[in-house]
């Protein structure tokens, strides 16, 4: 480095030289600190400004409490959320500032001990009680928030003041610094003789444009304007010190510039993660609501043709669903490239998941790559998740995803899981209901329908034939000699005339009427629109048909049997769905009595 400053003294005089080189010196040590308290200011500037950062992560975190305390709704614990991920990286921060002040450090720390003392014992307990549905408020717990809150502030604001204060300092500092550089210029020239002069002023003048410089810099630096810089001139010290002053100014701003892309980029992953775990939350919870809506398996499969391939984006998968008789699977919904594989058949041996009775993938994250062979054939990772329920496999849910999504292959296969063990349990359920609902409504001999259906449908029926001004017949059947046919062949030969007469019923009559199974050897049919001829015409035919049935008991001998039959009709004989069925009772009765193997409707007997 050229010293153009000390060959113009020597040129002067020895003395101007002598003083011009005190001078200097005095000068530089000024300088260095000046430079010194500079970087102590903004050290300090940066300190408050992450102090300052903290008090408002606790604000946002103190609001977003409070909001979803009031509205009940999770968005407001957004804010919340984002401030307690975001704070322990500006504690860390400013912790690493204080390091060398012990008392700030101090109240720093019991800061962030109040916080913690008011996430645990108010803003999580709070919580909480809001998400049981508890919405009352607890007085207890808001006062000692206030109090821990109000605890807070005042620390953080001492924290502040007692950094502001230092700032202060510094300022004062720096300007009695630069105040006694000039100085130190003036006196040390004043001295020196009239042929040094304009040396000495030049060299006064360039060093208060180079301090001025760097003083200007450092307080534009302070108030945040980080791109300012001090102006280099020449090739002497001054510019060098300029240029050193310059490179620390640019490293810190390069400091800041990443701090604040860091801090965007968290909070921009950080909203993105929320965001799709609550539209998967969402979209599970609906999905969840609409299959406990659903009665029949149908409908639980139309559910899941809505919600599946909107829940699963981006992605290609099925449904295969058991067939109710039990030997193959097929496919009931799918999307992205397996669409075009709707209602198509595998059997249990096609699928890796289904033949192990446990989830299948293939992934680089596995060391094996057999596709089962129900998959479309595509690049990318595969999953196949069972759906199994009391130890019985219901069908399986297969997801697969591109290799462009793979960083999204962990989340997919998690809700792939959970909405199989979600499905399994619904249908499961469905089918149970399903079951018992027709034992409810089923003879389990016969196979017909019991007496509490006949009830509930002969009230139906007889609305409808009243609402459209139409009619309605109830015919009455029983065995003749039923007990005889007991107590010869025993009761397996009496179910066995009970199936063989229950198959007859079902198959003679027309796809409208109704036959039940009323209790022991008795029969009833409910034949909605028939009058009462065309009632007491099918009842001949039935008992004919009867009559000429031959029933196979053991293959040791052949059965026959004969019925007795009364009939009822709306309007004729009443507009009461009981009155109907004692008519046609008292009228089977009359059969009886007059015989049996007859049909009879109220006085009229039919040979």
């Amino acid at each position: 480095m050229r010293r153009t400053f000390v060959l113009k003294m020597l040129l002067g005089a020895t003395i101007p030289l002598l003083m011009t080189l005190g001078s200097g010196v005095a000068l530089y040590i000024a300088l260095q600190s000046s430079l010194d308290t500079s970087a102590q200011m903004l050290r300090e500037q940066a300190m408050v400004a992450a102090a300052n950062n903290l008090k408002l992560r606790v604000v946002d975190a103190e609001t977003g409490q409070r909001g979803y305390l009031i509205a009940g709704q999770d968005e407001y614990l957004l804010p919340y959320q984002k401030a307690l991920i975001s704070y322990d990286l500006i504690y860390d921060r400013v912790t690493e500032m204080l390091k060398e002040q012990p008392d700030q450090l101090g109240r720093l720390r019991e800061a962030r001990t109040l916080f913690e003392r008011w996430q645990q014992s108010v803003a999580m307990p709070s919580l909480d009680n809001r998400r049981i549905g508890d919405a009352s408020p607890n007085l207890q717990l808001f006062e000692q928030g206030k109090h821990l809150i109000d605890s807070y502030r005042i620390t953080m604001d001492e924290l502040t003041e007692v950094a502001n204060a230092r700032l202060r300092d510094k300022q004062q500092e720096s300007i009695a610094i630069a105040r006694r550089a000039n100085i130190i210029a003036t006196m040390g020239f004043g001295g020196a003789a009239l042929a040094a002069l304009i040396l000495w002023l030049l060299l006064a003048n360039r060093t208060s444009l180079a301090v001025n410089g760097i003083t200007d810099a450092a307080k534009q630096m302070m108030e945040g304007h980080w791109r300012k810089r001090a102006p280099e001139l020449g090739n002497d010290e001054l510019a060098a010190m300029a240029r050193a002053f310059n490179q620390m100014a640019e490293r810190l701003e390069a400091m800041v510039s990443a701090e604040k892309q860091a801090r965007q980029s968290l909070a921009q992953h950080v909203d993105d993660m929320v965001a799709s775990r609550t539209k998967e939350m969402l979209a599970m919870n609906h999905l969840v609501e609409m299959l406990q809506s659903c009665h029949l398996r149908d409908e639980a499969i139309q559910v899941l043709h809505s919600v599946l391939p909107s829940l699963f984006t981006k992605t290609s998968g099925a449904l295969l669903l058991r067939d109710e008789e039990g030997e193959c699977f097929t496919i009931r919904v799918a999307w992205g490239l397996q669409a075009g594989q709707v209602d198509a058949s595998v059997g249990e041996v096609d699928c890796w998941s289904l033949r192990r009775g446990k989830p299948y993938e293939v992934s680089p994250l596995v060391d094996h790559g057999v596709v089962c062979s129900h998959i479309h054939p595509q690049a990318g990772g595969h999953y196949c998740a069972p759906l199994t329920a009391h130890g019985n496999s219901l069908g399986v849910l297969h997801i697969s995803v591109p290799d462009d999504h793979h960083n999204e292959w962990v989340n997919h296969k998690q809700l792939a899981q959970a909405v199989a063990e979600q499905v399994s349990l619904s249908l499961a359920n469905i089918q149970l209901r399903e079951r018992l609902q027709q034992q409810s409504v089923r003879d389990p001999l016969t196979g017909l329908y019991n007496r509490r259906y006949l009830e509930e449908s002969l009230q139906r029926e007889l609305a409808r034939a009243k609402r459209e001004n139409g009619t309605l017949s109830v015919i009455m059947l029983d065995l003749d000699h039923f007990k005889r046919i007991n107590d010869d062949y025993g009761h397996s030969a009496g179910d066995k005339v009970l199936v063989v007469v229950g198959e007859l019923l079902k198959n003679a009559l027309r796809g409208e009427d109704l036959v039940c199974r009323f209790g022991g050897e008795e029969f009833t049919l409910i034949m909605p629109g028939a009058t009462l001829e065309i009632a007491a015409q099918r009842a001949e035919q039935l008992r004919c048909s009867i009559e000429k049935l031959t029933i196979d008991i053991d293959d040791t001998a052949l059965l026959t049997v004969t019925s007795s039959l009364g009939i009822a009709a709306y309007p004729d004989h009443g507009d009461d769905a009981q009155l109907l069925l004692n008519v046609a009772d008292d009228s089977l009765y009359k059969a009886k009595h007059a015989g049996r193997n007859q049909v009879v409707i109220t006085d009229l007997q039919i040979a």
